[in-house]
């Protein structure tokens, strides 16, 4: 019986410890943080068509900044730049893996 205690223990000692890190680093948060200066810059683009004067109306809405460029922003904002942030590894971790 202390045969088998032995065996258990140096069974455990051989299994290597498992350390869990935080998987977003000091670069996925800046990416992060260039990801919503992109969407701030896509709002404020699209919020050069807001004025309050009616006979501006129809004229701000023909701003192609509003129209089409903010629209295009937000959507690499939203779609490419935060999910690469969130998704991008370590060289390191990926080295291990």
């Amino acid at each position: 019986m202390a045969k088998t205690l032995q065996t258990k223990s140096t069974k455990a000692s051989a299994v290597k410890a498992v350390l869990w890190n935080f998987p977003l680093t000091k670069r996925n948060y800046l990416l992060f943080a260039a990801g919503l200066g992109v969407l701030v810059v896509g709002f404020l683009l699209m919020a050069t068509a807001i004025t309050d004067d009616p006979a501006k109306y129809q004229t701000t809405w023909n701003n192609p900044l509003a129209v089409s460029v903010a629209p295009i922003v937000l959507v690499i904002g939203y779609c490419i730049v935060i999910p690469y942030a969130l998704m991008k590894r370590n060289n390191d971790e990926q080295q291990e893996n």
